[in-house]
């Protein structure tokens, strides 16, 4: 009797307390040491254990923060908002975790909702309603979106301060190593296991993001990128596109040799509708060993065709605008040149033509039959970019492709393409050739290919309205080709 006495005397709330709120942070400190501020009257009784899992160990202003909350366990590990939760989870100690951003706040009654939760035994994880500090009308709109998309599709998002019991989230591995979506990927894990429960009780949301970003734009990105995931197209592709960076694949160009090979017949394609700017300096880049460079002329106004002769294209007429029209007839003039390896390239000065090396030489070695550039999006419009993973994204749910871009820079055999029997005569023409080459059973790769700043404004990706169009016009490309492979029994 005494033995259990001593034993319950010794048991301290600190020693296994029901909540551990893990913080990720990466140069934070400010917002770290505000949030801070709100959580030490709760942990200094024991109610709750607060672990920070720093992502960058040469911030020094964090240190200056371990003397003042010494209630605090922290961690550091590699950035990445999955990996440091993951490693604060790994430190924490209560049967329940709750991820908590720097720039949240509970509410003041937040601990009798894990305790309510711990009562109830089915479930085994939830999160808070998003409340967004601003008074902006904006705000209200955003936190009704989300209501709705809680109580629709049981879908919260990391910054609704997500608990999970801890025992579950071992038992899953924790979050899963990726760069963007983690927290969205998780919740889907645990909707299996066990019961998610979204109690009402709000998680108060800085708004800094929103107003940097601005509101409808910050609220279309993650709408965008919700979109995208579920469609198919990996978190590292997205997190390329949502950071701006890219991991470069390809060296510099003066790593790679100057020319091509002269015993394989290359021709360039490329249409041209009003480049007089641009296409001049285009055919001057295009490397050495080209057997023959065909400009379709797409019914321009102004000095494209003179230009284009001048720095020494064949050029060839097409009336009917459209990109798909000019390709074909840039494929009608190629003909006398048998099985070449046929490299298509815009004329706006917006590709590197010398990297088409890259884009043949799999092709000449026999290790593909169609190469296509990929061109990363860090560095095009946001709008073209979402247009761009949309199609993408949709392609490869219904067509179980893994292609990564729809850039009109690409190499195919003379032979593969005649396989293809291209039809579209317009924007379209990009998309079908890649999901009939799929269909044909063509052996595809893509290769990274760098962007510019393009000479002109661009006939699809320089508007918003421009982008819609053709976008509308690739979105009707797909369903036609997948109405057709239904209807073809595939």
């Amino acid at each position: 009797m005494l033995l259990r006495l001593l034993r319950s005397c010794l048991e301290l709330p600190e020693i296994n307390p029901l909540v551990s709120i893990v913080v990720p942070v990466f140069r934070d400190t400010p917002q770290l040491s505000e949030l801070l501020v709100t959580l030490q009257p709760e942990a200094a009784i024991g109610s709750c254990e607060v672990v920070v899992a720093n992502g960058d160990v040469t911030d020094d202003s964090i240190r200056d923060l371990h003397d003042i909350y010494p209630f605090v366990r922290w961690v550091t590990s590699e950035s990445g908002r999955g990996q440091q939760m993951n490693a604060g989870a790994a430190a924490a100690s209560g049967r329940w975790l709750l991820f908590l951003h720097a720039d949240a706040r509970l509410d003041q009654r937040w601990r009798t909702i894990l305790q309510e939760a711990d009562a109830m035994s089915a479930v085994v994880g939830g999160a808070f309603a998003l409340s967004i500090i601003s008074s902006h009308w904006a705000a209200r709109f955003i936190e009704k979106g989300v209501a709705a998309r809680v109580r629709w599709f049981s879908l919260p998002y990391g910054d609704q301060a997500v608990f999970v019991r801890r025992k579950i989230f071992k038992q899953l591995g924790g979050y899963a190593a990726l760069p963007l979506m983690e927290d969205v990927e998780l919740i889907r894990r645990l909707s299996v296991v066990g019961n998610l429960w979204f109690p009402a009780m709000p998680v108060h949301v800085s708004a800094r993001r929103w107003e940097k970003d601005g509101w409808a734009r910050r609220t279309g990105l993650n709408l965008c990128l919700s979109v995208l995931y579920f469609l198919g197209v990996s978190p590292r592709r997205l997190a390329s596109w949502y950071y701006g960076a890219r991991e470069k694949v390809v060296g510099p160009c003066s790593e790679t040799p100057h020319n091509i090979a002269e015993n394989e017949p290359v021709v360039v394609i490329m249409p041209a509708f009003n480049e007089e700017e641009a296409i001049g300096e285009v055919i001057a880049e295009i490397p050495d060993g080209i057997h023959e460079v065909i400009v379709v002329d797409n019914a321009s106004t102004d000095g494209t065709v003179e230009r284009a002769r001048a720095a020494g294209a064949t050029v060839v007429t097409e009336a009917n605008r459209g990109y798909g029209n000019a390709c074909l007839r840039g494929l009608r003039r190629a003909t006398s040149m048998g099985d070449a390896i046929i490299v298509f390239l815009d004329a706006d000065r917006s590709d590197f033509p010398l990297e088409m090396i890259a884009l043949v030489e799999p092709i000449r070695q026999g290790t593909a039959d169609f190469v296509l550039g990929d061109r990363g999006g860090s560095d095009r419009p946001w709008h073209a970019r979402v247009g761009t993973e949309l199609c993408v994204g949709l392609i490869n749910k219904l067509w179980r492709t893994e292609y990564r871009d729809l850039g009109p820079f690409r190499a195919i055999r003379r032979s593969a393409i005649d396989r293809l029997k291209m039809v579209d005569r317009t924007w379209g023409w990009t998309i079908e050739m890649q999901i009939k080459a799929a269909e044909v059973g063509l052996v595809i790769c893509e290769v990274p290919v760098r962007q510019r700043a393009r000479i002109g404004q661009s006939k699809i990706s320089g508007t918003v309205t421009g982008t819609v169009k053709a976008g509308l016009r690739m979105l009707y490309t797909i369903w036609c080709l997948w109405r057709t492979r239904r209807a073809r029994g595939f």
